[in-house]
């Protein structure tokens, strides 16, 4: 079984899939450009092969980085089934890409300027988020000489931290280290995907002149914004509006979408918020929901809307309308 699963993983890599879904007793699927596919030709797995493949799995549930195989480290994200195991099994980049190779739009250059504030990455599974905060994350180390805080847990890709100082933490929750990194002096915090529960001590990092990145998992800017002010509570959901409007510096989303050209991989679709007192004041009356039409009538500031990113990438013949008719919120901006 061990053959038949490297198979499927090397399938995965030449098609530059995101993730290679098994499930013993049923086909194996990629996930591409967002979109889950079944394997051609892919047969049933035999039960039991996932074990004898992985080695070991403890509990019902579980995520570890393994391998090489295919001469490549995986994520391995596991669990069990009422039929069997079933794993997603996720290539991980030996480095990150430089940020400016990323084929973003160039306001997202004005990020390396920052020195303080909270930068948000967002997008759905699979989007390149995480590739991207990362990159971030890289250039701003390598550019100069910071204090760098890495409390992002899953490690599944290095930060190139250059001359920097990179700070080892590993006591107590992430608020707790949080507060001890801005004792420690830390100029830069990278968390990974965002956790609700230290949301508070997230802000007030950004508040106190570190600069604070992280991923949440939304579709758009307005749907991160309502992420943030859902992990409020009732009793400090007024004060997190009031410390996310000062602290907030931009929110990044990216989508993955087939290229037209046969062959052309995945086009990466981008819609990028920048915060201004009108972006603030909506964030502070809690009318977050206008956050699309400020980024839409905002270009000249860098603003990028979904739909405007979209509607160019038909233009461009870089994605096909079908394609980009799956995302876009408003269809005549098509047209």
């Amino acid at each position: 079984m061990a053959s038949e699963i490297e198979s499927l993983l090397e399938y995965a890599l030449n098609i530059g899939a995101s993730e290679l879904i098994v499930t013993e007793g049923a086909p194996s699927a990629v996930r591409f450009a967002g979109r889950v596919c079944a394997v051609p030709e892919s047969t049933a797995l035999p039960f039991g092969s996932l074990l004898e493949f992985l080695g070991a799995i403890d509990g019902e549930s579980g995520t570890f980085v393994g391998g090489p195989w295919v001469n490549t480290k995986w994520r391995v994200k596991y669990f069990r089934e009422a039929l069997g195991n079933a794993a997603i099994f996720r290539p991980l980049m030996a480095e990150c890409p430089d940020f400016t190779s990323l084929g973003a739009p160039a306001a997202l250059d004005s990020l390396l300027g920052l020195s303080s504030g909270l930068v948000i990455f967002a997008g759905p599974a699979c989007s390149g988020k995480t590739v991207s905060a990362l990159s971030y994350v890289s250039a701003l180390c390598s550019s100069g000489i910071l204090r760098f805080c890495d409390l992002d847990e899953s490690r599944e890709l290095p930060v190139k931290t250059g001359e920097s100082l990179k700070l080892v933490n590993t006591v107590g929750s992430t608020s707790e280290k949080l507060e001890q990194g801005l004792r420690s002096g830390t100029d830069l915090f990278w968390l990974g995907d965002f956790d609700g529960s230290s949301l508070i001590s997230i802000l007030r990092a950004a508040e106190s002149g570190a600069l604070v990145v992280m991923n949440v998992t939304a579709g758009n800017a307005v749907g991160v914004v309502d992420a943030l002010l859902s992990a409020a509570t009732p009793e400090n959901r007024d004060l997190v509006r009031t410390m996310l409007a000062a602290s907030l510096k931009a929110v990044v989303v990216q989508r993955l979408l087939p290229a037209a050209a046969e062959g052309g991989g995945a086009v990466s679709a981008w819609e990028i918020l920048f915060n201004t007192q009108n972006v603030a004041a909506h964030i502070r009356s809690g009318e977050q929901f206008k956050l699309t039409s400020v980024m839409a009538s905002s270009s000249s500031e860098g603003m990028l809307l979904m739909d405007d990113c979209l509607a160019e990438l038909v233009r461009s013949n870089y994605v096909t309308a079908e394609e980009a008719g799956r995302y876009v919120s408003n269809p005549a901006r098509l047209a």
